[in-house]
Formats: structure tokens, C-alpha cells, sequence
């Protein structure tokens, strides 16, 4: 386990406090990063979307709202946890966003492999916020997404969640806020400078699909089509700088 001022302070990563505090206009407000690592250090991050969910199989849209794993769920969090430990030998880091989804996946993930690892809940890998499109049918929702504006790009789709949002007392995201949370949270766990080096550095990172692809755009990386439950996407981070080394790998999951 992490000691206390570690968890304390990676609990706030890429925005405030939860439980209610977070700003209905925006996306969380980033905090101060741990210090540094040495820049010559590179860090790999597996960003791993979460395993499919109740919501996903009701075909529903989830966001900030969150539902359990299905025991499909359930058993690709173990494949990937096998699959990739099998390759890269283990993690020397666990984080997840603050939603059960995303918790169960990242447990499921590390006790494949007896890690003794706890992942570390951070808000700033949390999904895109859909404001009160949350828990809608898709099916009732996307014909009223595409009389909002164009569904060509991804910032399109989001932009159409907010100029159509049907309770604007709940928050929805931009594209640009969603990148900017996720790249301060996962730049933050990769310059700890606590992370211990028995994997090389190797970091488990559990979010979801929007949000994963957000990020991946904003650092230049081609994303084809939706990533999957359990696709894993590979970062590595050096010298202040993140580079994308595979998007959506679904081998691990199978």
C-alpha cells in the first residue's frame, strides 16, 4: 500500500475532491504534481479501457454515472491481467478513475497476477462528462445528438452531447477539457518519484473509451475505431514528453 501523503495526494489528480465538490461547468481543475522524476527515467503507462459494464450491455450511455462489471466484464479484466503480466512480468503502479467500473477492472487486472497492489482512485480518469444524457438509451439519444451538429470526429460528438444536453444543472465536458485532465493525471503517476523500478516502470492505468481517446488524439495518435472493453493502449513518458507506442490492442483481452 502507498503511504498516506502519496494516495492523498494522487486522490485529487486532474481535478478537485469528489463527492459532489466537482465544478458543474467544466472539467475537474488540475492540482500541483508530485515532484518530479529524474528526466532521463521513462515510464510506461497500459491504459486499459474498463471491462463491459451493466450499462454498456443495456446499451446505455455512462459517463460520470457508473454501473458494475458483467461477469463478461469480469473475466476480460483477468485475461488482460494475465496476458500482459505474461509479457511485461508486472506493475509497479496501479491507478484507476474513482467509479466502481473502472475499480473492479483494475482489481480484476492485478489479482490475475497476485499483485499486492491497491489501484489508487483518481478523478482525472474519469469518462466524459454527458451531463443529462446520462443513463439514456443511445438509441433515444444520438437522433437528437445529430440534430445538435455534425457526429464526423470525436470533439464533434462531444461538443453535440453539450449544445444538446437536456438538464444543464449537470456538467458536460469539451474534448479539450477531458485531454488536458487525463494527460495531468497520468503525467503526474508517471513522475512520482516514490514509483519503484522493479518492472521498469511499468504503470496500470484503468479509464474509459471516450476519455482514452481524447488523450491519445491530443498527442497526435490515430484512434480508428472505438476502443473496446479491455483494448490496451501503451504510453511512455521521458524527459517531459509522452509518447504513444500502441493504440487499442484488443490481444490482451481475449
Amino acid at each position: 500500500m502507498p503511504d498516506l501523503s502519496r494516495r492523498t495526494a494522487l486522490l485529487a489528480l486532474g481535478g478537485s475532491a469528489l463527492a459532489g465538490t466537482l465544478a458543474v461547468t467544466g472539467a475537474p481543475q488540475a492540482v500541483a504534481a508530485p515532484p518530479a522524476a529524474p528526466p532521463n527515467r521513462t515510464t510506461t503507462v497500459y491504459l486499459v479501457r474498463h471491462g463491459r459494464t451493466w450499462l454498456n450491455q443495456a446499451g446505455r450511455i455512462q459517463g460520470w454515472s457508473d454501473s458494475p462489471l458483467t461477469d463478461a466484464g469480469v473475466q476480460t479484466a483477468a485475461n488482460v491481467g494475465r496476458n500482459l503480466a505474461a509479457e511485461i512480468g508486472g506493475f509497479d503502479a496501479a491507478y484507476c478513475a474513482d467509479m466502481t467500473r473502472h475499480f473492479q477492472t483494475a482489481s480484476g487486472i492485478l489479482a490475475a497476477v497476485s499483485s499486492a497492489l491497491t489501484p489508487i482512485r483518481v478523478a482525472g480518469l474519469r469518462e466524459v462528462a454527458y451531463g443529462g444524457w446520462e443513463g439514456e438509451k443511445q438509441s433515444v439519444a444520438y437522433p437528437q445528438l445529430a440534430a445538435a451538429g455534425p457526429l464526423d470526429t470525436l470533439a464533434h460528438i462531444i461538443d453535440a452531447f453539450g449544445a444538446s444536453n437536456p438538464d444543464t444543472a449537470l456538467p458536460t465536458e469539451t474534448h479539450a477539457q477531458v485531454a488536458a485532465r487525463m494527460n495531468d493525471a497520468l503525467t503526474a503517476a508517471a513522475t512520482d518519484r516514490t514509483l519503484p523500478r522493479r518492472f521498469g516502470g511499468a504503470v496500470l492505468a484503468v479509464s474509459s473509451g471516450m476519455s482514452i481517446t481524447c488523450l491519445l488524439e491530443s498527442l497526435g495518435a490515430e484512434v480508428p475505431a472505438p476502443l473496446e472493453n479491455g483494448a490496451v493502449s501503451v504510453l511512455s513518458h521521458a524527459r517531459g514528453t509522452w509518447t504513444v507506442r500502441s493504440v487499442g490492442d484488443t490481444r490482451y483481452a481475449g
